[in-house]
């Protein structure tokens, strides 16, 4: 059966509709575009009956392979929706242009940036920032395994070249590879090192995975969301890594999921090379960020 995209005038149902269409990937971005322009109908409507909410806007920001899926999941929770009000813009790369802004009472996803990027975003409402930290060594192996096996085909012919080159190389000298192609993106996250503020608060993933209670509670606290206790079981239930593990599964189709089952830390794979490899791009920042060396 064919599948009739809604209207612009109706954001939620568009925003159901991509996430069924974008699994055709030629399609994507442009259907998420469709879904954006939707979004700003709907900040425009708000804006003209005073209906802004409290928090207009809140920012998931971060690194690849640092929780921005589990953050995505979090905030686009029914019960956290309820509290915010907000629209889940779908994924883009919003970092190439920040100057442009987002439609009020909108929730912006895997939002991949440097402070100084962040802070060329205008708003014309309050905002609030959640940025993840996680190990950098850690965020590079499983940025490893999402390279050459789990992330699907980007359309982006250097990137797949990229991704080739690593695949043929053996596992040591193919880490070895992303780490200095990583670069740009470790310097990105020590530019949050020591940000926190009225609107920007920082965490880091090993302490949710630890103590998810306290450290989503507060980052929902954050975002102007108190849950009851039994509302936050049932929101952490819901975003469990077995349970966004179980939705990619279905939602994919290919057997390959997003998350991987077998977790290797650093510990288990880096060797030598990869700590000075590192510390050699992003001298310190492991230490900054807290992280025993």
């Amino acid at each position: 059966m064919t599948s009739v995209a809604p209207t612009s005038a109706d954001p939620s149902g568009a925003r159901e509709w991509a996430g069924r269409m974008i699994q055709w990937n030629p399609a994507r971005a442009t259907v998420k575009r469709v879904v954006h322009a939707g979004a700003g109908v709907r900040g425009r409507w708000l804006e003209q009956r005073g209906q802004v909410p409290a928090i207009a806007h809140l920012y998931a920001a971060g690194s690849p392979k640092a929780g921005s899926q589990w953050m995505k999941a979090l905030f686009d929770h029914p019960v956290v929706r309820a509290h915010t009000g907000l629209f889940t813009l779908p994924q883009l790369d919003y970092q190439q242009n920040p100057a442009r802004g987002f439609p009020p009472g909108t929730f912006v996803p895997g939002l991949y940036l440097s402070h100084e990027e962040y802070l060329q975003i205008p708003h014309r409402h309050p905002h609030r920032l959640v940025y993840m930290f996680r190990d950098p060594r850690d965020l590079l192996v499983s940025g490893y395994h999402s390279t050459v096996r789990t992330h699907r085909k980007v359309h982006l012919p250097e990137l797949e070249r990229f991704r080739d080159e690593v695949r043929a190389l053996p596992f040591d000298e193919g880490l070895l590879r992303l780490i200095r192609k990583a670069a740009p993106r470790l310097r990105e996250i020590e530019t949050w090192v020591g940000r926190e503020g009225p609107e920007v608060a920082t965490f880091r993933l090993e302490e949710v995975d630890a103590e998810p209670r306290t450290e989503v509670d507060r980052m929902l606290r954050h975002a102007g969301v108190v849950l009851t206790a039994t509302e936050l079981e049932a929101v952490l239930a819901d975003v469990s890594r077995d349970a966004l593990q179980a939705r990619d599964l279905a939602r994919r189709g290919d057997g390959q999921s997003h998350y991987r089952v077998r977790r290797e830390t650093f510990r288990d794979v880096f060797g030598p090379e990869h700590h000075a490899a590192v510390a050699e791009v992003v001298p310190g920042l492991v230490e900054r960020l807290g992280y025993p060396t």
